[in-house]
């Protein structure tokens, strides 16, 4: 298989959001599921989601987040949670969904969250990969496991060789056999541009603190949320697990055998407790 096989006959294109120019990618019919990628990612994250969901009776639309992947990149733009959170939402504006499941990966999960806690009413349910957003940049980069991924995966910005961005994906993966060179080409591609580059060192830099997903902030979800970690994901499982408990309708499912990207890696795992969640009735 391949990207082109997975997303074949998903409909590609360009759309206004919030006066961005936003590359979408939609695939099946039905109820909505927007997602959302992570840090420094693009919409072909879930090119291993999207067909699943469509298979499903649903509609799968997946987006370049501000600045991301083919994403307009505004000139004024600081890249904070907050902002990618108010592009996104511009996204679900552009395409008339007045109500959607949201599934968010990594930096795509906090800004669902956001979402979801800004415009409650637009959110049927939530589904949060790997979500960031439960930490402090300086708490989380304290683990020195952690760290050590955050520096290598900085130098694919630095210099994005295929070299340099294998390593940064293959980090993402408990088995980095699992990558897919054609994903690692297309990555490589997408981070040439010395703007695309500037992006990410924007959005790595961003002072997100005043946003972060605490306990309290977290309480005020009222639709149903699931929380998804890779079993060997950088999050230590307690946060994530004092994050469920934060939440009144909440559930959290460990994805045996992955890391950041249990969607690329498992999904086989994920897809179907994913389809069982937001094929449910609030």
């Amino acid at each position: 298989m391949s990207l082109w096989t997975d997303l074949l006959g998903a409909e590609i294109r360009h759309i206004v959001a919030g006066g961005v120019p936003t590359r979408i990618a939609s695939l099946g019919d039905g109820p909505p599921i927007v997602l959302l990628h992570g840090r420094g990612g693009h919409l072909e994250t879930f090119a291993r989601t999207m067909p699943a969901l469509a298979e499903a009776g649903r509609r799968a639309i997946a987006f370049d987040l501000l600045g991301h992947g083919l994403t307009g990149r505004p000139p004024a733009a600081r890249y904070t949670v907050e902002e990618l959170a108010v592009h996104a939402l511009a996204v679900l504006d552009a395409l008339a969904l007045d109500e959607a499941d949201l599934v968010g990966q990594s930096l795509g999960g906090w800004t669902a969250a956001l979402i979801a806690l800004g415009a409650p009413d637009r959110v049927r349910r939530l589904a949060l990969i790997e979500p960031a957003g439960l930490q402090t940049e300086s708490e989380r980069l304290a683990d020195p496991t952690t760290r050590s991924a955050y520096e290598r995966g900085g130098r694919a910005y630095a210099e994005p060789t295929p070299e340099a961005v294998r390593t940064r994906l293959a980090g993402l993966l408990a088995d980095p056999d699992r990558l897919d060179p054609e994903l690692v080409e297309i990555r490589t591609l997408l981070y040439q541009p010395e703007e695309a580059r500037q992006v990410h060192r924007l959005v790595r830099a961003a002072d997100n603190d005043r946003s972060l997903l605490t306990p309290q902030r977290l309480a005020g979800l009222a639709m149903p949320v699931m929380l998804v970690r890779g079993e060997h994901g950088h999050t230590p499982q307690v946060v994530i697990e004092t994050a469920r408990d934060a939440i009144a309708q909440a559930r959290l499912l460990t994805i045996k055998g992955a890391k950041q990207w249990p969607q690329y890696e498992h999904p086989e795992l994920l897809n179907p407790a994913l389809i069982d969640f937001l094929s449910k009735e609030n």
